[in-house]
């Protein structure tokens, strides 16, 4: 069922970019979560894209030490990894550490 993950998502994004705004920790934990919805579906470029507006919001926001950040970074080494770019993907494992 990932359209309807998909679809409360994105919902779920709209109504926070009104209420919380672009640079919200809760905005970038959407954005993490569609990533993970593209990710299953084998959707790799486009989970990249959402993983690193997550990051970027939460290095802003939470920094780079805390526990959501380090989640996204593992994710996006998954993507890495997945693709075959094991070097790339260890740097970002090395960072979630």
């Amino acid at each position: 069922k990932y359209e309807e993950a998909m679809q409360q998502y994105q919902k779920a994004l709209e109504i926070q970019l009104k209420a919380l705004g672009p640079e919200h920790s809760s905005t970038a934990g959407t954005y993490h979560e569609i990533g993970n919805v593209l990710y299953y579906q084998g959707k790799y470029e486009k989970a990249m894209q959402q993983y690193q507006k997550a990051l970027e919001i939460k290095l802003k926001t939470l920094g780079p030490e805390h526990s959501s950040t380090a989640t996204t970074y593992h994710s996006i080494g998954n993507v890495l990894h997945d693709q075959g770019k094991y070097e790339e993907a260890k740097r970002q494992y090395l960072k979630a550490l």
